[in-house]
């Protein structure tokens, strides 16, 4: 897309590879496009959940596809759910073991892969770690939506192709490379919750990939806490499946030199869906409430567990 400035640069110049990354990028969104459905959701059933498939980052955005699916509403929650402790809000769900915050980006022992040596692996790990803290944790991007904290830990040729994706025009884009919650709709102090991996591999030449897994659970500041029944009224979750590439060596210019972002897919659950459709995360508490008789589906658990396969159903509603 001209708006992206993507055309210019020198990755890009190949026209078969353009074609070929926007047939995979529309053969994607097809494939993943089911028709939307309205089903009622129960006022203690605050497990919707939206997946987005994704393509190569470079070739969704030329394409312009986001591809999203729909899973119904989960069980209601029995009577021991009720009632949130706001200073230990992720009590009661599937989060409430896990690290705290960066404590839970964590990195494997760094081994020889390809042709990088072990201190070159730790040292993109060490890169991977801090985008995925930036893009995901850091407050000033999740609140303030003030990207560039992350936009600094790239390549200078990726920052300056991907900075018009935060121009306003793409929110819902801009999901799949970083998290801002909707305005309004402040976080509790509370860090949010974070498990999942990360793992090496040689990638092209002179690309060493990076491929993260993990899940974040976010507790949110309600303006009406008389109306909060339950954790997951307030605790909103985001898996983030994205690969990363660090890029070196002789055959690479200098200013593309440094950490790619790469494929990204994922999806959230317990959210506020009229959020997620503007690119910004809520509780599901935000959203009106809509009286009807529970549809059975997974149990939160599995919606938490970074091992589960992806989602390709979307349980929002028109």
């Amino acid at each position: 897309m001209d708006a992206y400035g993507l055309e210019d640069h020198p990755d890009l110049n190949d026209a078969k590879w353009i074609r070929e990354a926007t047939r995979r990028a529309e053969k994607e969104a097809r494939a993943n496009r089911p028709g939307r459905r309205r089903r009622p959701l129960p006022r203690l059933s605050r497990g919707r959940a939206r997946a987005v498939a994704g393509v190569a980052l470079v070739a969704a955005m030329l394409s312009g596809v986001a591809a999203w699916s729909a899973v119904g509403p989960d069980r209601s929650r029995p009577a021991a759910w009720t009632g949130v402790d706001l200073e230990r809000p992720f009590t009661g769900t599937p989060a409430a073991g896990w690290a705290d915050g960066e404590a839970g980006v964590v990195a494997p022992p760094a081994e020889a892969v390809g042709g990088f040596t072990a201190d070159e692996v730790a040292q993109a790990y060490e890169r991977v770690r801090q985008a995925v803290i930036a893009s995901r944790l850091d407050r000033r991007v999740v609140e303030r939506h003030d990207v560039e904290p992350f936009l600094g830990l790239l390549a200078p040729d990726l920052q300056d192709h991907m900075r018009p994706l935060f121009d306003g025009r793409h929110d819902v884009e801009a999901t799949m490379v970083v998290t801002r919650v909707a305005t309004g709709w402040p976080l509790l102090p509370a860090a949010p919750k974070v498990n999942g991996t990360m793992r090496a591999e040689a990638g092209g030449p002179g690309e060493l990939v990076v491929r993260t897994n993990y899940v974040f659970a976010y507790a949110f500041a309600a303006p009406e806490p008389g109306r909060v029944t339950g954790p997951l009224d307030i605790v909103a979750m985001n898996r983030v499946v994205m690969d990363y590439v660090v890029r070196s060596g002789p055959d690479v210019r200098d200013t593309s030199r440094g950490l790619w972002t790469d494929q990204s897919s994922g999806f959230t659950y317990s959210m506020s869906c009229d959020a997620i459709d503007r690119g910004f995360l809520a509780p599901s508490i935000a959203d009106p409430r809509v009286d009807g008789p529970a549809v059975p589906e997974r149990e939160p658990e599995e919606y938490f567990d970074p091992t589960q396969p992806l989602l390709t159903e979307d349980g929002c509603v028109d």
